[in-house]
């Protein structure tokens, strides 16, 4: 790794995080529109996103660290990547992305 790649390897943490708050947003929003208009609690699949977010976010954290001090070479392995970071990261964000549209899609057919 060059010496940029090492300084800024643990940046990319923060957009995993960052999507994990958006997601905590969205549930709390989606919750208090659920009790107001009395929709059906989809809002509780944002649970399961954020979880499957947490998971890429470890995922992500051993990855990282295990190429800082070139680790065990099952830990970078495409496929260990692909389960630990791609794959969690791909299913968090998805079921996160039909719960919003299924909450918010009204805004979108208005525009």
């Amino acid at each position: 790794m060059t010496q940029l790649q090492v300084l800024t390897s643990h940046l990319s943490v923060l957009a995993v995080v960052g999507a994990l708050y958006a997601t905590w947003l969205l549930f709390n929003f989606s919750r208090r529109m659920t009790e107001v208009t009395r929709m059906a609690e989809h809002y509780r699949w944002f649970i399961v996103g954020e979880v499957f977010l947490g998971v890429a976010l470890l995922g992500y954290v051993l990855l990282s660290n295990a190429a800082l001090v070139h680790g065990p070479p099952f830990l970078l392995s495409p496929l260990f990547a692909l389960l630990a970071f791609h794959l969690p990261l791909a299913l968090g964000v998805g079921i996160s992305l039909v719960v919003t549209l299924i909450y918010w899609g009204w805004l979108v057919r208005k525009l």
